[in-house]
């Protein structure tokens, strides 16, 4: 039914600024795909998760919305700021049909306290244009890391 293939790397990277000044920056990461055979009909009540959509899901507003929400709402641990803690930590998520965020976890971890806000704030996402494949929402995995930087 489906076979994986390797997708080429796609690199996405802006810088944000969270309010308390440290840098955060953001960038899509590559992950195998899932070949869809288009000419079988989509099951509306499938509960497979996809790695790649005819329609992906949006953030409301966009990327550049998805930027701001993190740079404005990720709070650099003190602990993790005492210690100069810094790094890339990367998150991997399921956008519902419903638009919902759920089964946020880390890929690659940095530390306890930088990985557990990168996750409160992928948790506390406001509800996604899901994804579709013919016409019909399903859940799509999404990828992102997020970069903790002093300045």
């Amino acid at each position: 039914m489906a076979a994986a293939l390797p997708v080429a790397m796609l690199l996405l990277m802006v810088g944000c600024k969270p309010a308390n000044g440290e840098a955060v920056e953001q960038e899509e990461i590559p992950f195998e795909a899932t070949k869809v055979d288009e000419s079988a009909p989509l099951a509306a009540n499938t509960d497979e998760v996809f790695k790649v959509v005819e329609v992906d899901p949006e953030f409301p507003g966009g990327v550049e919305a998805l930027y701001k929400y993190l740079a404005e709402n990720i709070k650099y641990p003190v602990m993790a700021k005492n210690n100069k803690v810094e790094g890339r930590v990367y998150i991997t998520f399921v956008i519902e049909k419903d638009g919902t965020v759920s089964d946020a976890k880390v890929l690659r971890s940095v530390n306890e306290e930088l990985d557990a806000e990168a996750l409160r704030v992928i948790n506390a996402m406001p509800k996604w244009k899901p994804g579709m494949q013919q016409g019909v929402p399903v859940r799509v995995q999404y990828n992102i890391p997020i970069t903790f930087k002093l300045q």
